[in-house]
């Protein structure tokens, strides 16, 4: 292993990454309209922290930093899918966000329909780049397989559903938990477990383990982030369930839990996934 620091393999491995976004989409959608839809939110300034994640335990896995542009596709796949879920997210049914990261949110550059589409376009779309992907057919199998689980009604769309029915009143602490863990901490389960299935790595309850506690850990951190804001306002979060002060505690507990499950894998090199939690400090 070459790289032992996540900040170094992210910035890069990024140029590269986000290359391959735009070019493919930008090749394969002929529509103009839903073209621009769909790289407007897709090049709206994300981290790519879920697709950097898969790629970052396919390379702790001894898969070399050469051949890591083979699981772009399944990478770009995660980036699309988190992508779609932001566009209706901000819609005027669910959240009403006229923003995303200081720009406009598609719907109020596009219109709602567009914006429904270039959503419907990139989720659809992230199944055919798995699919033509030029990994053996049981990766690619699998790669479907915990993507549409955890990203589909049995996860995210379960979370994303609980959160606009439930918002009108205030959710105890296990079901917030368990909003947070559907909504934002599946998809970075998937990330983790996807890399692993991808590099021939078997996926031990410690790498799973890590999976969920570091899932859970970023929405709690975006919950304090957000904290005394006029968006923070009478949401369901941790701090104003719990109190900043026990919600910054649980944030240290599942970071310190991430890093004990993740010391214990075996036939892995550590060093990207330990530096990752630094993300948390």
């Amino acid at each position: 292993m070459d790289i032992k620091d996540f900040t170094e393999f992210h910035e890069e491995l990024l140029p590269e990454f986000n290359k391959f976004l735009n070019d493919k989409i930008a090749s394969e959608i002929k529509q103009p309209t839903l073209r621009d839809a769909m790289l407007y939110s897709v090049n709206a300034g994300g981290k790519r922290v879920r697709p950097m994640l898969m790629l970052a335990v396919v390379y702790s896995c001894g898969v070399k930093r050469e051949n890591l542009s083979d699981y772009f596709d399944i990478a770009g796949a995660i980036e699309l899918i988190h992508t779609y879920s932001l566009i209706h997210d901000d819609l005027p049914e669910m959240d009403n966000d006229d923003y995303r990261r200081g720009k406009l949110s598609n719907h109020k550059k596009f219109g709602t329909g567009p914006a429904v589409l270039a959503g419907d376009g990139l989720l659809t779309q992230a199944f055919y780049w798995i699919a033509k992907s030029n990994l053996d057919t049981s990766k690619r199998m699998a790669a479907v397989r915990i993507l549409a689980h955890n990203a589909g009604p049995m996860g995210m769309v379960a979370g994303q559903m609980t959160d606009i029915t439930k918002e009108d009143r205030q959710l105890t602490e296990a079901e917030l938990t368990e909003l947070h863990r559907q909504k934002t901490a599946d998809l970075i389960v998937v990330s983790i477990t996807i890399g692993a299935f991808c590099a021939d790595h078997d996926l031990s309850k410690n790498l799973v383990d890590y999976a969920n506690k570091v899932g859970l850990a970023f929405q709690v951190k975006d919950d304090l982030d957000d904290y005394g804001t006029a968006e923070d306002e009478d949401k369901n979060t941790f701090p104003n369930l719990i109190g900043k002060d026990a919600t910054e505690d649980r944030l240290r507990n599942l970071v310190k839990d991430a890093l004990n499950a993740v010391l214990k894998e075996q036939k892995f090199d550590k060093n990207l996934m330990v530096s990752f939690l630094n993300y948390f400090k």
